[in-house]
């Protein structure tokens, strides 16, 4: 007799089973459980109850509309043709996304961010933004801080990604749910640092809103640990009152913008990564650091599929599509009336 085969039980990966699993759907399974007629308010997740800009679905539906006699919507001059060139969205675009579109968005974190020196990557929404930026700047081995409470996707990113036994959670003031930055000065002056820190602002789920003290502090305290402050932007457009929101312009700060909430675009999935230019960082001495030339790395290895990879295209390029309807949310602007 040969010898008995042994097979190995099917199973799932050790990084899936240790990544918690979205508090999205066990809000669902709360809400389901509630006695009927009892009106219950999820604050899981965060769906604006308006539509994109009239402007920008129209453009997006004319720049769809555009067919020839051959029903080759790539073919008119006026249409797919002018805006993408010869490929079309069947070709693969450019890692960072459109060239056009990527001017726009380095103007506009120029302009209402103070961002100067940054480029800009685009990506298939915030979460791959986050994602590709985690596996560019650290390994599994390394300390990410995050502050509780902490927007539950970006630590199912570190989770998945094996990190889950590295994820410091820091604590944030009781009184006004502000991250605690003395208990961040401690970390990071120990002898095993955080190499991440990760701030969502105004905070994703207390919606507290960073002074640009506070802002520019945490920086400056992980610039002088060489740590990397990546700063979620996704709802800078949510800020009353006189308050300001805030962007730090550093050579060690890295943030991440979406348009799934100020402009109701939640299922077009588009964000941006805006990071630190070439030139920024060799005046601050990173000669070494190629930081853009790594992401490219991820992005082109690493994607999502989302609606606008439906409408066409092979990666993240395929967000191309949504060029026009970009261009006219730039202009229009974010408001809650449409």
């Amino acid at each position: 007799m040969g010898d008995e085969l042994h097979p190995r039980a099917l199973a799932v990966s050790r990084r899936v089973q240790a990544t918690a699993p979205p508090v999205i759907v066990t809000t669902k399974q709360l809400m389901a459980a509630a006695p009927s007629g009892r009106p219950v308010l999820s604050l899981a997740q965060g769906v604006v109850h308006w539509r994109p800009p009239p402007a920008a679905t129209a453009a997006a539906a004319e720049l769809m509309a555009v067919v020839d006699g051959q029903g080759d919507i790539h073919s008119s001059e006026g249409g797919m043709r002018a805006v993408f060139g010869g490929g079309g969205v069947n070709s693969y675009g450019p890692a960072d996304g459109l060239p056009a579109l990527v001017d726009a968005l380095k103007q506009k974190i120029a302009d209402k961010n103070g961002l100067h020196g940054y480029e800009v990557m685009v990506t298939n929404g915030a979460n791959q933004a986050f994602v590709n930026i985690m596996l560019t700047l650290v390994d599994s081995s390394d300390k990410v801080v995050l502050f509780t409470p902490y927007y539950f996707n970006h630590l199912m990113a570190l989770q998945m990604t094996g990190g889950a036994d590295s994820v410091l959670l820091g604590p944030c003031h009781s009184d006004n749910q502000h991250p605690d930055l003395g208990w961040l000065q401690q970390q990071l002056a120990g002898p095993d640092p955080p190499k991440m820190v990760v701030i969502v602002n105004p905070c994703n789920p207390t919606g507290v809103l960073l002074s640009a003290s506070e802002l520019e502090s945490a920086a400056s305290m992980c610039a002088a640990a060489g740590a990397w402050l990546i700063l979620d932007n996704t709802y800078e457009d949510f800020v009353y009152n006189d308050s300001k929101h805030h962007c730090v312009c550093k050579d060690n700060v890295v943030h991440v913008f979406s348009f799934s909430k100020a402009y109701g675009m939640m299922g077009w999935r588009v964000g941006y990564i805006a990071y630190p230019g070439q030139e920024m960082l060799r005046q601050a001495g990173l000669t070494d650091c190629r930081l853009g030339d790594e992401m490219r790395k991820v992005m082109l290895e690493y994607h999502c599929v989302g609606f606008v990879h439906h409408l066409g295209g092979g990666h993240s390029g395929a967000v191309t599509v949504c060029l026009p309807v970009l261009n006219d949310v730039l202009e229009v602007g974010c408001s809650s009336e449409w």
